[in-house]
């Protein structure tokens, strides 16, 4: 059998063949924009505990990478291997973490310029990756050192390729390998296939059976993964099931503002309503509401698994119903929608640019220690309300100029030799003996309300307290 043209596909997808052709210049255009708004301030905002996490397991050659993903954080292993080389080649800085996450943003926001493009029209496609770029979320996981924005990529490449899915075998694979990637970053976003059965089952019923073909072998490549996460599942021992509000709250920080969830909503409303947008809406909607309605619901009734940045593939499917609203309305009042979104997630946008933006300000903590440390001082890392043990451990890997030449009197087995993220405890007599010989110790404490009991029985003596936001430096001496 032939091939099927591209008119035979716009036939049986809704795709406008005369589009599909248009050039390619208008993907630039939201991918600079979206671009320029990540590297602003990137390097502002200090590492947080994920991010440090990160650097954490990138400090270690990859073979003992390898063997810690057994045991830990085996969901994010792709990405971890996939930044190794970056960070050993070009350092530890945050420019150097986050950059490849700002151009997969930039890149993601191509892919939904393509999308708008060939589904309703090139002008669409261009308002859709502007509304992409100004979206703060996109920015926020743009400046991040971990895969969201790579599964966000992921998930708008399967999406546009799916579009040219019945296109032939070529397209057909590249979907498949699309999902590969979006499964090997980031599992939850594979919940997108049940949006794209909706969009096969209601566009092109006749391509179902190779779909689910590709769909399937596509999901493959993560199933060891899925198997160990499982396996790890006590790493999510921190979350709780989502309450009743855990939807609206969603779709507020999808926009980045619930004034800006208001207004997205009703310009939604508008493109999904648009004579010319059938096909859109059958990718969009079920891809903006399939996965959090899946995922919300397994947290609720089975295992607590939410948290909404594991989300973040979604927020493609905001943006290109909008971008197909603003097109069809005049020019000043799209200019002035447009506006109106990137003004009102402002405030998140510059929030999320401060020292603490990403929440814990441990470059903060790091200038303390390294202000006032002296040679052989001490340190020990608490957090009582934290899940994982030995955390904020990882504090050290974020800025270890500053926290590596202290002493770390609770660690036995370090990170690397113990094939985990922050090692292992020593024993308590040992404990107690080494705060016994120590003159000079820090206290690195999230979450808690004064020195653990082992230090408070040492003899040291609180000295002096500095406040990073929601972590606490306290300096004890003799």
């Amino acid at each position: 059998m032939s091939t099927p043209p591209v008119a035979a596909m716009a036939r049986t997808a809704g795709v406008r063949p005369e589009t599909a052709r248009r050039p390619g210049f208008v993907l630039l255009v939201p991918a600079a924009v979206t671009l320029l708004m990540v590297v602003w301030g990137l390097r502002t905002p200090s590492y947080w505990r994920d991010e440090a996490a990160t650097l954490d397991a990138e400090a270690r050659p990859v073979s003992a990478l390898v063997r810690m993903l057994a045991h830990v954080d085996a969901v994010h292993g792709a990405y971890y291997l996939l930044v190794w080389p970056i960070v050993h080649v070009f350092g530890t800085g945050e420019v150097v973490l986050r950059l490849p996450s700002a151009l997969a943003a930039a890149a993601a926001a191509a892919g939904i310029a393509a999308l708008g493009r060939r589904l309703h029209s090139p002008r669409a496609g261009v308002l859709a990756g502007l509304v992409f770029a100004v979206l703060p979320q996109v920015s926020r996981y743009g400046q991040e050192g971990r895969p969201y924005a790579f599964a966000l990529l992921g998930a708008v490449l399967a999406s546009y390729l799916l579009t040219r899915f019945a296109e032939g075998p070529g397209w057909r694979a590249g979907y498949g390998c699309a999902v590969a990637l979006l499964g090997l970053l980031n599992l939850f976003g594979l919940l997108l296939l049940a949006g794209h059965a909706i969009f096969v089952l209601a566009r092109c019923r006749t391509l179902v059976r190779r779909w689910l073909a590709a769909a399937l072998l596509g999901c493959l490549p993560a199933v060891p993964i899925a198997v160990l996460a499982w396996r790890q599942r006590d790493q999510l021992g921190w979350l709780t099931a989502p309450d009743a509000t855990a939807p609206g709250d969603f779709v507020v920080w999808l926009a980045g503002s619930t004034g800006s969830a208001v207004l997205a909503s009703v310009l939604v409303g508008l493109g999904l309503r648009s004579r010319t947008s059938g096909t859109a809406t059958w990718l969009a909607l079920p891809w903006l509401i399939v996965p959090p309605v899946l995922l919300l619901a397994a947290a609720k009734l089975a295992v607590p698994v939410y948290v909404p940045r594991y989300l973040a593939f979604c927020l493609p499917a905001l943006a290109l119903p909008v971008g197909i609203a603003l097109a069809g309305i005049a020019v000043a009042p799209r200019a002035i929608a447009l506006l109106l979104i990137a003004g009102l997630g402002l405030p998140t946008q510059i929030a999320q640019r401060r020292e603490n933006g990403h929440g814990d300000d441990i470059r903060t903590a790091a200038t303390v220690i390294a202000t006032h440390s002296r040679p052989g001082d001490g340190v020990l890392y608490h957090c009582p309300s934290c899940h994982y043990p030995n955390t904020p451990r990882e504090f050290a890997y974020g800025y270890p100029d500053a926290f590596g030449p202290l002493d770390d009197l609770a660690l036995a087995q370090s990170p690397t030799a113990s094939a985990t993220l922050r090692g292992i405890d020593t024993d308590a007599p040992t404990l107690t003996r080494r705060l016994g010989d120590a003159n000079r110790l820090w206290l690195v404490e999230m979450g808690g309300t004064g020195a653990p009991e082992p230090l408070a029985a040492s003899g040291l003596r609180l000295a002096a307290t500095y406040s990073a936001g929601d972590i606490t430096v306290a300096l004890y001496g003799r």
